[in-house]
């Protein structure tokens, strides 16, 4: 009977070592999870917010964190861009959202080049931020507008940020490509 006691010490105390070895590694692999998910991005799974689900547009934020410096990455489909092409991009942002753009900051990238700026105009009152390019754009590739060194707003929440595009001078009228629906934590 004592050696059958000892050995279910024995065992007992193996298994509390395994089963601390695992809660140990799964600790790790818990604290690792957030760091590495921080960049947020969409579409995603979006309840009530007010967008048909055909008029969102995919983004990616590097932090996605309140009070933070962050990138902010835009993409417009080229399904959204008609034959006529984009000369201008217009982005608004609710009046309720109160971060800060750097308007020297700004780059409109198609495939892997980068396309010549004529003028970024942030309009504060307006809450938009106006892009005018060199040459308009008549692509079939998505757009991305990146948005770099913008200060998030002190307060976390979901902003509706529009997407208008201009084909040109000749053709005055802006067109809707949709919304990007940025989430900050």
């Amino acid at each position: 009977m004592r050696e059958f006691i000892g050995e279910s010490q024995m065992f007992d105390s193996q298994t509390a070592r395994r089963l601390v070895s695992i809660f140990a590694v799964a600790s790790c692999s818990i604290a690792i999870i957030p760091v590495a998910a921080r960049s947020q991005a969409l579409p995603g799974f979006t309840i009530f917010s007010g967008v048909d689900p055909a008029d969102r547009l995919s983004y990616r934020l590097d932090s996605g964190n309140r009070n933070a410096t962050d990138r902010y990455q835009l993409k417009i489909p080229g399904s959204k861009i008609n034959r006529l092409g984009a000369a201008q991009i217009t982005i608004g942002y609710p009046e309720y959202y109160k971060g800060k753009f750097d308007d020297k900051a700004v780059e409109v990238i198609v495939g892997d080049k980068s396309i010549p700026i004529q003028s970024v105009e942030w309009d504060r009152e307006r809450q938009t931020i106006q892009i005018d390019l060199a040459q308009r754009i008549k692509t079939k590739g998505d757009i991305e507008v990146v948005l770099n060194n913008v200060q998030n707003p002190d307060s976390a929440g979901m902003y509706n940020f529009t997407c208008q595009v201009k084909s040109s001078a000749e053709f005055p009228l802006s067109r809707s490509c949709g919304t990007w629906i940025l989430s900050l934590d």
